[in-house]
């Protein structure tokens, strides 16, 4: 009996020891004296957890089959109407930040400030 209760103490031990030391990497040296690092297995997920995750995927659009849906659209979170758009275009082309065909590349350097980082 006391062979037993220590046999399973030792392996609860080791367990405990093991999954502590499991969360970090290893680093040791190898035969030639460099830095070798090992990572940890990611755990192990149940039959529920990717049951559960397929599910939202597929609510939020991001679950798709075959190759024509490859890579799946991602809806934009930004709600701006078009005449936002339109004005925020308009503003970009003012500034002289949007070329509007090759003939523009590069674009007109815009106005100096007279002022230089450069010393």
């Amino acid at each position: 009996m006391k062979t037993l209760t220590t046999t399973l103490l030792l392996c609860a031990g080791l367990a405990v020891a093991g999954a502590a030391q499991a969360q970090t990497p290893q680093y040791k040296r190898d035969l030639y004296g460099d830095w070798r690092v090992t990572y940890p297995a990611p755990t192990a997920k149940t039959s529920a957890q990717v049951a559960s995750e397929l599910a939202e995927a597929k609510a939020d659009g991001q679950y798709t089959f075959g190759q024509e849906d490859y890579p799946p659209t991602v809806a934009s979170t930004r709600s701006e109407s078009r005449a936002q758009v339109d004005q925020e275009l308009h503003q970009a082309q003012v500034q002289g930040q949007m070329a509007s065909d090759q003939e523009d590349y590069p674009p007109a350097a815009m106005a100096h400030s007279g002022t230089s980082d450069i010393h």
